[in-house]
């Protein structure tokens, strides 16, 4: 092989390494992961974005050679991730939590099952109107064994957004019946 032959080779393979090099798809500005069976799952705010509206990226390896990837809109920054099984079937779902900045942190939660097309979101009922007598925000989500959960301090009349006064409401998601139910305080 000429010199000049094993230069071109040198370079078509640095340019074949490099595919992708400057890319910033995959670059977080901020990011979480969670991990559930042997799925993992990353969840990122993309790089230059403002951590308080933007998009937020997700990347899904579900163990078993395969991986989806979603983007969704967002108000807010991210402030959790899971993995877990709610509804049933062979793959964990991935939750993700925003909560909006400002005095309220109103809190949104996104829930995505495995499906055949990639990542397809579950659609959660909104609380009712009784439900939210007494809402400002605040909301906290987790997920524990098996089940979200949401919960928020109740304002009642007169109370300023720093200081609720009436206690804390605690909901489950049910699945089955695609709605928020009230759980009895500990």
């Amino acid at each position: 092989m000429t010199r000049r032959a094993l230069l071109f080779l040198t370079l078509v393979l640095a340019l074949a390494q490099c595919a992708g090099c400057g890319s910033d798809e995959h670059l977080a500005e901020f990011e979480l992961t969670a991990t559930g069976g042997a799925a993992r799952a990353r969840v990122w705010i993309p790089i230059n974005e403002p951590r308080s509206i933007g998009t937020w990226r997700a990347e899904v390896d579900w163990g078993d050679g395969e991986s989806d990837i979603a983007g969704v809109e967002r108000d807010g920054m991210l402030s959790g991730v899971w993995l877990q099984e709610l509804v049933g079937g062979a793959a964990p779902e991935l939750i993700v939590v925003t909560s909006s900045v400002g005095s309220g942190s109103y809190g949104a939660v996104h829930v995505y099952a495995r499906s055949g097309d990639g990542l397809e979101p579950i659609e959660l009922a909104d609380l009712t109107e009784e439900q939210r007598l007494g809402y400002m925000g605040h909301d906290e989500f987790t997920v524990e064994a098996g089940q979200l959960r949401r919960e928020f301090p109740l304002y009642l009349d007169g109370d300023v957004n720093a200081e609720p006064s009436g206690g804390t409401v605690r909901f489950t998601y049910d699945f089955d019946s695609n709605l928020w139910r009230e759980v009895a305080s500990p």
